[in-house]
């Protein structure tokens, strides 16, 4: 409840003496055009789930597909947002044809066409998750249909990378038993589906929902642990650390610490008004998912060294090397 108080106060000394963003936009009207015009907290229509904390910056509604993407021509405090999903984007699309010549050259004929598939399915599931994020952020002032189609839309984007995370990680994790494969990713798949139909349910849609909707998020992807656990009862420490579970915990901690900056909107709670523009809550998660991504690309390609190196012996069953 102090806390409460505290940050309550925070924000009204914040907005008394703190010259917003939008103040100093409009004193430069006669420079700017109309469409970069930026808006106080208060001034924003009701529709547009806002953070209390973010007090300036805001984009106009702008019913203009083209005035969106626009704005990633000026700074706005959706700038970082846009921007720390849609260069990693680009990366994941330009790595696939960096990984692929790395890979074959290190393996040969021994890269089989449909191994490659799981890790090129895995670059695209992470680049498509980033883009659509980024043009969500880019979209959140046209309209509030437009908006909020684009938010169902971010929810499914993440709902495929984790997706793509559980069916690549299981490839490798059960390379020699095709059986274990398949039904984890039949369990990872329903569960992914049960996620996306509550997340597009119109009765969880709201701000009274977010924890809701982050702890169905969490909850998928703790489920990774079981097929986790499973392998290391199966075939011990060594054969866990091969397949990349290492980096996939490092994918892990990234999230979860994103979760809780995201879910605690720190630090802009503490200091209302001074990250508008930079290093806001939802800018660190973004940059914190984006480190996830590439822990699991490393981890994939670790289990690949793993599985090419002999892991499967002539019975066709994982052997307990590499302790």
């Amino acid at each position: 409840m102090i806390l409460d108080t505290v940050v309550r106060l925070r924000i009204i000394r914040a907005q008394r003496s703190k010259p917003a963003l939008a103040d100093h936009n409009n004193a430069s009207s006669n420079k700017a055009t109309p469409e970069r015009r930026l808006l106080k907290l208060e001034e924003l229509p009701n529709w547009i789930d806002t953070n209390p904390f973010i007090l300036s910056g805001y984009r106009p509604e702008s019913r203009s597909w083209w005035k969106c993407v626009a704005s990633w021509a000026y700074f706005h405090n959706e700038s970082a947002n846009i921007w720390s999903h849609l260069i990693p984007a680009a990366l994941l699309l330009l790595g696939q044809s960096i990984i692929y010549r790395h890979v074959r050259a290190k393996y040969g004929d021994r890269l089989s066409s449909f191994d490659w598939s799981i890790v090129s399915l895995q670059l695209l599931m992470g680049f498509a998750c980033l883009l659509i994020s980024a043009l969500y952020h880019t979209l959140l002032n046209h309209s509030e249909h437009v908006s909020h189609r684009w938010l169902q839309m971010d929810y499914l984007g993440i709902i495929v990378l984790i997706l793509g995370n559980f069916i690549s990680g299981l490839h490798f994790g059960f390379y020699c038993h095709p059986f274990l494969k398949y039904f984890y990713w039949s369990i990872i798949t329903i569960l992914g589906l049960v996620t996306a139909t509550i997340l597009l349910h119109p009765r969880f849609r709201g701000p009274e929902w977010r924890m809701f909707r982050l702890w169905s998020f969490i909850s998928t992807g703790l489920s990774a642990f079981a097929p986790i656990g499973h392998a290391l009862l199966l075939w011990g420490p060594g054969h866990v650390w091969g397949i990349g579970v290492p980096y996939y915990l490092l994918e892990g901690v990234f999230l979860l610490v994103g979760c809780y900056f995201w879910e605690r909107r720190v630090p802009e709670c503490l200091f209302p008004g001074r990250f508008d523009l930079w290093g806001q809550s939802h800018t660190i998660w973004h940059v914190l998912v984006a480190f996830s991504v590439g822990a699991h690309v490393l981890g994939l390609l670790s289990a690949a060294d793993y599985t090419y190196s002999g892991v499967c012996d002539s019975t066709g069953t994982q052997g307990l090397i590499h302790f």
